[in-house]
């Protein structure tokens, strides 16, 4: 029997040098002939890859769109699913197993009815709660609530047609589970390589500039709709107005640069913001940084993120809103404080006003990530699991 895997995602590939949960997915199972499938649009950058050179990555050409939050991404998004269920129907040697990752809903559907009709073992893994994650997040998709009950059907289908939920967070996976027949399931957090990060840093063309005395206070990632800006900034402004000796960093680029650049400006903050940057330089900005602010709107359902992960695979001391899994590492490992939208002002400023004492927290994430996140044990856990509750361990090649 061919002992082969298709990996599906929107967002995947592989071979990048970041932190990417497809490669590393692919990399948990070495004994099997592995295939991604992919978008040809890069969602970071809203730009196209450029083709592939590798005979075991699918590029499926979709339309560009500009904006995280638009129709245009979910046209963009239908015609990936559409794409995908003709390839898949074109493959003339069946997989073992078809891993998914969920958004899109859509894909994940097409995938589940292609894996029944071929008697083919399905894996969704829950990356986001699609659509309920997106309805607190923008006018748009609560103007559409009304009717979203079809984008929500598929969704559960899709769930109920797994034979194994994996989620990146275990409450994720709790939620998928109630609307699937499976009775397997697991969770696996993003994961973190040391190594790989310390190698990533080191080959980052970046140069650092001298530090002061100030303390450098960061955010990572995308300056989009879904985080708590004005909050953020209202705490920028009530340290620098008390006198702290600080600089703020937004890693990243976005929709709200040229608010959070308008507000910076009005109140003379010491704000800088990088723009869009390679993984290696991001990561770099981050190493040297002392405290990483993780906002989310209240409303967000998300509970875990790639830019906790980051901010923690950099040592920083976390300040953190999301509640949940996150909040209890916070707390668990005292990697830093969690806060909410009435106190962030005041607990920055007490941290940085006490930093010589809260510093030391910075080293305790290197237990968090022992126990926790670190890849290749997360990743291993993970594949002997699917193989396990599937009956696919002994499985041998013809």
């Amino acid at each position: 029997m061919n002992k082969s895997i298709i990996l599906v995602s929107l967002f995947g590939d592989y071979g990048l040098d970041n932190n990417d949960r497809i490669s590393n997915v692919f990399n948990a199972f070495p004994d099997y002939n592995r295939f991604v499938i992919t978008s040809d649009f890069n969602h970071a950058t809203k730009c196209f890859k450029e083709s592939s050179q590798s005979d075991f990555i699918k590029y499926i050409h979709v339309p560009n769109y500009k904006t995280n939050i638009s129709f245009r991404r979910l046209y963009s998004h239908i015609v990936f699913a559409f794409k995908l269920t003709r390839f898949l129907n074109s493959c003339k040697i069946k997989p073992t197993f078809i891993y998914c990752a969920m958004p899109s809903s859509l894909a994940a559907y097409m995938c589940g009815k292609y894996c029944k009709k071929n008697d083919i073992k399905f894996v969704v893994d829950v990356i986001d709660l699609w659509p309920d994650s997106l309805l607190p997040i923008s006018s748009l998709f609560k103007l559409l609530k009304p009717v979203i009950f079809p984008w929500r059907y598929i969704t559960y289908q899709a769930y109920s047609m797994a034979d194994y939920i994996s989620a990146e967070s275990e409450e994720y996976a709790k939620i998928a589970l109630k609307k699937s027949k499976s009775m397997f399931y697991s969770y696996t957090y993003l994961g973190i390589d040391v190594n790989k990060t310390k190698i990533l840093v080191s080959n980052s063309k970046f140069k650092c500039i001298e530090k002061a005395e100030d303390i450098w206070i960061c955010y990572g990632g995308s300056l989009g709709n879904s985080y708590d800006f004005e909050t953020l900034l209202d705490a920028i402004k009530y340290i620098h107005n008390k006198n702290i000796k600080y600089k703020f960093i937004f890693v990243g680029d976005g929709e709200l640069k040229d608010y959070i650049l308008k507000y910076s400006d009005a109140n003379q903050l010491n704000v800088e913001i990088t723009g869009r940057l390679p993984y290696n330089d991001y990561l770099k900005y981050l190493s040297i940084c002392d405290i990483a602010i993780n906002t989310f709107k209240e409303s967000t359902k998300v509970v875990y993120s790639y830019k906790f992960n980051d901010y923690v695979a950099s040592h920083l001391f976390v300040l953190n809103n999301l509640r949940g899994e996150t909040s209890e590492m916070v707390n668990d490992y005292s990697i830093g404080l969690n806060f909410d939208k009435n106190n962030l002002s005041q607990i920055l400023y007490e941290v940085c006003s006490k930093w010589e004492e809260y510093k030391v927290w910075k080293t305790n994430s290197i237990k968090l990530i022992e126990e926790k996140l670190e890849t290749k044990i997360i990743y291993s856990r993970l594949s002997m699991d699917i193989l396990r509750k599937l009956n696919l361990e002994d499985i041998k090649d013809c």
